[in-house]
């Protein structure tokens, strides 16, 4: 009998432990779960569609431009790509990156990402190191998202951006 204590008190002493310390994942909608699946990549030509399309209903002005051959690979080499999180250090918030370029010619930033119970607006705060604060929060409308497209439409200047999950 005393044996069997020497080996479930240890055991039990490591469950408490374990299950008392430590903070909590932060909850996030559905959409919040499809952002944080994908590593999300800017569509050049489907985007700048969008943009036309948008000029069309504003001015009534057709303007059907496309990137294609080189041109069209160095605007995709260069797309952004989002990737969102929980923070590494803090289950409690979280993160993301932006990602310009691809290899040793990309640059990255980072910072804190936030979505409204509805899944319906994405806040992104930009992290500043130099001066260890974040920027202005930029705030979009999540137009679309699904497993195969994502849709941002910035609420304050109405730019829409087009994601497709990177392969």
């Amino acid at each position: 009998m005393k044996t069997l204590a020497y080996f479930f008190i240890p055991v039990l002493t490591l469950f408490l432990l374990s299950s008392c310390g430590g903070s909590s994942k932060i909850k996030v909608p559905k959409n919040g779960e499809l952002l944080m699946k994908y590593a999300w990549k800017l569509q050049p030509n489907e985007t700048l569609n969008a943009s036309t399309d948008s000029l069309k209903d504003n001015t009534g002005l057709d303007a059907d431009v496309q990137l294609q051959g080189d041109v069209e690979k160095i605007a995709d080499f260069l797309a952004e790509t989002l990737v969102f999180d929980y923070d590494k250090n803090d289950k409690t918030k979280l993160a993301y990156s932006s990602t310009i370029g691809e290899g040793l010619l990309s640059t990255k930033v980072v910072g804190y990402w936030e979505i409204n119970d509805d899944g319906k607006e994405l806040t992104l705060k930009q992290w500043d190191s130099q001066n260890g604060k974040t920027l202005d929060p930029v705030v979009y409308e999540i137009k679309e998202i699904n497993d195969s497209k994502l849709v941002l439409v910035n609420k304050e200047t109405g730019a829409t951006k087009i994601y497709f999950p990177k392969s």
